[in-house]
């Protein structure tokens, strides 16, 4: 009887050690941000979000506020390269109001001026989190170029 005992408490252990728990991934997306962080050319805005600049736009323009309404080319990607959405390869560019989009999305796009393309690293925690999205595991790390075409004020 008692080897039966340890022999299911090894079992139980054995299959929780296996599971990818949320803080083993939170642990692997700290890593992949502080390894990020050295990148030449880099920037990061607070823990887990960071962006490096493609090409910049008008920096005579304004920034869009929250309440505005932003036209934007997004070409989102997980860590592994797979695409989830690109309006870049839909043909078309999103219009929407900033507060419309998720928490990492909206501080970085407040930054940007039109005619800016930066590629944004945004942590779970800024995005979708534990739920995930179809196409986008729970606790995924995002990817996105993101393109701001235009600005329309409130």
């Amino acid at each position: 009887m008692k080897t039966k005992l340890v022999q299911i408490f090894l079992l139980l252990f054995i299959v929780a050690c296996n599971q990818d728990s949320p803080n083993i991934k939170q642990i692997s997306n700290m890593q992949y941000f502080i390894d990020n962080e050295i990148q030449e050319g880099i920037y990061s805005v607070e823990p887990g979000l960071q962006y490096s600049i493609i090409q910049s736009g008008d920096q005579s323009t304004e920034s869009p506020l929250l309440e505005d309404t932003i036209t934007a080319h997004f070409h989102g990607t997980l860590t592994d390269g797979s695409v989830f959405w690109s309006s870049i390869e839909m043909g078309e560019p999103l219009t929407v109001q900033l507060s419309g989009l998720i928490v990492g999305c909206q501080k970085i796009i407040s930054m940007m001026k039109t005619g800016d393309e930066w590629r944004v690293y945004i942590d779970p925690s800024m995005a979708y989190g534990d739920e995930g999205r179809p196409g986008i595991p729970s606790n995924s790390i995002l990817i996105f170029d993101i393109e701001l075409l235009d600005i329309q004020k409130s």
